[in-house]
Order: structure tokens, then sequence, then C-alpha cells
């Protein structure tokens, strides 16, 4: 008996060391230890943000890229503060994929603005107007991956926002339903007006069973197609072409993850109608359902 244990003990030590070896060969999203915003070359300078027709001015930060020991597409997501500490700060929407990011003046103007208690059109007497120092930094992180999330070193810039409140996002349906153009805006998503910046967005779309059977993705704005695995696209799966075929259950309803990135949800089993669509960015997750 003693034999038999001593053999049973050392296979599985063996076992154990073998799985274990095989784990580490196993490739792992490293956390990183340092991530650098870069000061502008026009630091010392106020940035003076204006819309003309319609487009606001831009602000443009580098940042080096973070470690995480694979390739991979890394968010980057903008803050602002009135503090060094950022004890209180508001983050731009738009969640940039590039080291180069752009930040839309209407957001930037937006964020100052709330960081000034201006959130509504009634605030509009307590906006004055003047360029003031704005502290930044920026958060990169891996969607889906807590632990990947790291803030960078904070820089100070003088601006001078134009009036701007935020108004609910949108999140546009691109597909058969808005004739395959990017720069439709037609058929969208939005957030409710009291939840501002929650990054749920909801709607009913009237959507053909034709229509909905040919596919259909979210986009965070118009005019880009995007690249695989990125926004401004929101996809059942990272790369184009790369469809899910799903089917709403008996009580006509779906529920399913959903990824920054290019292939279409293809519904098998839509009669046609009114669907009410609801898409959370927080936990990256689509709701698709028949509208009462």
């Amino acid at each position: 008996m003693k034999k038999i244990s001593l053999m049973m003990t050392l296979l599985f030590i063996l076992g154990a060391a073998f799985t274990s070896c095989k784990e580490d060969t196993q490739p792992r999203l490293e956390k990183p230890t340092e991530f650098v915003l870069n000061t502008p070359p026009m630091a010392n300078e106020t940035y003076v943000l204006e819309e003309y027709d319609g487009v606001a001015t831009q602000i443009y930060l580098t940042v080096s890229q973070p470690n995480y020991g694979l390739g991979t597409v890394t968010s980057y997501e903008v803050q602002l503060s009135k503090t060094e500490d950022f004890a209180t700060y508001q983050s731009l929407l738009t969640v940039n994929t590039q080291a180069q990011i752009q930040c839309d003046g209407y957001e930037w103007s937006v964020a100052m603005n709330a960081l000034n208690g201006i959130t509504t059109e009634d605030d509009a007497d307590k906006f004055t107007g003047e360029a003031e120092d704005i502290y930044v930094r920026v958060r990169a992180f891996i969607p889906n991956a807590d632990y990947s999330s790291i803030c960078s070193n904070v820089i100070m810039l003088n601006v001078q926002p134009y009036f701007a409140v935020r108004a609910p996002g949108k999140l546009y349906v691109i597909g058969q339903v808005s004739g395959w153009d990017i720069n439709n805006g037609e058929v969208y998503l939005s957030e409710p007006d009291n939840g501002i910046g929650s990054k749920i967005y909801s709607g009913e779309i009237e959507i053909s069973a034709s229509d909905a059977a040919s596919g259909f993705r979210f986009y965070t704005e118009l005019g880009s197609w995007g690249s695989d695995g990125a926004l401004p696209s929101i996809g059942a799966n990272a790369n184009d072409g790369d469809n899910a075929s799903v089917s709403l259950d008996e009580d006509s309803y779906y529920s399913g993850p959903c990824v920054n990135g290019k292939g279409n949800w293809n519904i098998t089993n839509w009669p046609g109608g009114k669907m009410k669509m609801t898409v959370d960015l927080n936990e990256m997750k689509v709701y698709f359902q028949k509208a009462n």
C-alpha cells in the first residue's frame, strides 16, 4: 500500500508540474506599470475652443502605449479636473484607440463647463467664457479587463471653452436598415435624459425581417467604417465578416455580448416591426426584444 501511495503522490506531483508548465506558456495580458502623457508643444499657450459651421476645434494629445505584453488594442479615456489630485473629474465621452488622441472641442468644453456647475441650458448665466487652467490625465485600459486600467501622469493646460452642455449620447444603427450608409444618422439609440454619460443606449427601431436578417452593428460616431476590433464600431465580433446569426427566444428576446469591432448581428427569426434595442457599453452587452 505504501508503494501504491507513493506512486500516486508522484504521479500527482508530476501532473501538477506539467499543468503549471503548460499554463505558464499561455500568453497573458500583463498589468502595465508605466504610462506617460506627453506635454504638448503648445502647452504654454492658451487653447481657444470654438465651433465653425457645427465643427468644433480639436486638442491633440499623445501618449506612450502601455506595455500589456500582448498585441492588443488599447482604449484611452481623457479626464479633466480643476485640481491636480483629481478628487473630482469629468471624462470626455469619446474613447480613443490611437496613441495620438484627438479630443473634440465640444466634448472638452462640455467637461470643463460641467466642472464649473454648468450642465444645462438654464446655467448659461454662469458661463464666463474665460480661459482657465485645467489638469489633464489619460486612463488606458483594455475593455473587460479591470486590472488593465492605468492612469497617466498629470499635465496642465490653459483652455478657453465655449458654452456647451452635454446632450444624451447617440449610438447609430448601421446596416441594411440604414442603407449601409456610414453617414446616415437617422437610425440611432440614445441615452435617457436622466442618464447622460451612462453609456447605456436604447430605442425602438422599425426594422423589417429582411433588414434584421441582413445584419447590423452600431457606431459611436459617423463618417468612418473604422478598423477590426476597434471603435467607432460596436459589433458581435471583432472582425469584419465574422458575423453572429442569432435568434430571439420564445418571448421574442435576445441578450448577448458585444465588442469593439465590425461583426454584424443577423437576426434570423425576426418577424418585422418595432424592435427595442439596448446597448450597455459598461457591461458590453446587447438586448434585443419585440417592443410592446
